[in-house]
């Protein structure tokens, strides 16, 4: 089945950059000349998804104007769409939200991270994976362990400065793991880890420039990263 739908995470609230987010939603921040989630939508766009699903909540309605006055949807040839939280869901509960809009299959990416990798490679694969950054300084984010082709388990942070493998904000999902109750649950904490456990996760790890704009020091590396 050729996965024709991306459906970028984009309801964060941002805190960790402070007045950066305070009138804009994070996924909207100007990068490099144009809002990040313009470069993830670009992006879809050349690896072949035909339909964006923007999953928004914070600032919901500075992600409508700016999609109604942007020519971001006509110049990359896709179907933009949004799914608007009426509250905070988490994104566990803004998938679920969702649920009735999404695709048998559909590739899923944070809409404040950059991975940079052929996601049709990963689209083009079957059942629910997660894709892998090797890096070698993973103090501040969760690593995954793996065994084989499969995803075993979620680390905590250590603080540690040392080499794992981590989450790289890009999935290729299928709807039937997305739960049908509208509850505010996060993907990471409580969907993820069940998959696990019961043998249904696998992992890919991919290269490319990988960078995720959620503290101001990324946030700032990003603007000439993305040039």
């Amino acid at each position: 089945m050729r996965v024709r739908q991306c459906v970028i995470l984009a309801g964060g609230a941002g805190t960790r950059l402070g007045d950066l987010t305070h009138d804009i939603p994070k996924p909207l921040l100007p990068v490099a000349g144009r809002p990040f989630l313009e470069h993830l939508i670009l992006k879809a766009a050349r690896h072949g998804f035909e339909q964006i699903l923007l999953l928004v909540g914070h600032h919901a309605a500075v992600v409508e104007t700016w999609l109604a006055q942007s020519d971001v949807a006509t110049g990359s040839g896709l179907e933009i769409t949004l799914s608007v939280e009426p509250h905070p869901l988490g994104t566990g509960g803004a998938l679920a939200l969702a649920r009735p809009r999404l695709d048998e299959a559909f590739l899923l990416i944070n809409g404040d991270t950059w991975f940079d990798f052929d996601w049709r490679t990963l689209a083009d694969l079957e059942g629910n994976i997660l894709a892998l950054r090797g890096v070698s300084n993973a103090d501040r984010y969760e690593t995954v362990q793996v065994e084989g082709e499969h995803a075993i388990a979620f680390l905590p942070r250590s603080g540690l400065a040392r080499s794992g493998l981590i989450n790289g904000g890009v999935y290729r999902l299928t709807q039937s793991i997305i739960p049908t109750a509208l509850t505010s649950i996060s993907l990471e904490a409580d969907i993820l880890p069940v998959l696990c456990q019961a043998g249904r996760l696998t992992a890919r790890i991919f290269d490319g420039t990988f960078i995720d704009i959620g503290l101001p020091e990324s946030y700032a590396a990003a603007q000439t990263l993305l040039i």
